[in-house]
């Protein structure tokens, strides 16, 4: 690779990384998350945006995946490894409440524009499959209750990122998340097989 393209290639991901940048911004601020607004608050004029994207759904497409790939490959490392399912649970856990608040705000941001199957669809891929592999694992090993997996992997999800989801709907405010995990590891370890 040249040097002038080695340039280009820095300058596009620079570009492109200050995009997301922006929209987890705009989202945080509760302002509008128009094409003019990106360009704008990247510093940059509205064509070169359309350089990069075709329109704003490329765009939103290509902050998505920046934001959900780094997600997937955690959650694999996580499930994939050679470690004591608890420890794996309680990685997963902590991975999940570890997460940035701002890529809370942005999923659920995300959840007010797609549809409900996207979302199933995602919430299967992303995190409901693994975990019933995990479940599996962990069930054939002893270290589990024995309970249909995609029923554990379904409570396991529900615990963990539902309660993080429902804190901004909560009637006697809003928690504190390290409470919320500590509830959460109180009783996940709670599904431990006992010997």
């Amino acid at each position: 690779m040249t040097t002038i393209h080695k340039k280009k290639e820095l300058v596009d991901n620079l570009i492109k990384g200050e995009v997301v940048k922006t929209v987890l911004a705009l989202i945080r601020k509760e302002q509008p998350v128009t094409m003019d607004e990106i360009a704008r608050q990247c510093g940059v004029a509205k064509g070169t945006l359309y350089n990069y994207f075709k329109d704003k759904k490329a765009l939103f497409k290509y902050v998505h995946q920046t934001i959900i790939d780094p997600i997937k490959e955690t959650n694999n490392s996580i499930f994939e490894s050679d470690k004591d399912p608890l420890v794996k649970l309680h990685e997963f856990i902590d991975a999940v409440f570890d997460t940035d608040e701002d890529i809370s705000l942005y999923f659920h941001f995300v959840q007010q524009k797609r549809t409900v199957a996207n979302q199933n669809n995602e919430r299967f891929e992303v995190f409901i499959y693994p975990l019933v592999k995990f479940c599996k694992k962990g069930i054939q090993a002893g270290f589990f209750i024995d309970v249909d997996p995609y029923v554990l992997a379904e409570m396991i999800y529900g615990a963990v990122i539902g309660s993080l989801i429902s804190r901004q709907f909560r009637s006697d405010g809003t928690p504190d998340r390290q409470q919320i995990k500590q509830d959460i590891l109180y009783l996940m370890n709670k599904i431990e097989q006992k010997q």
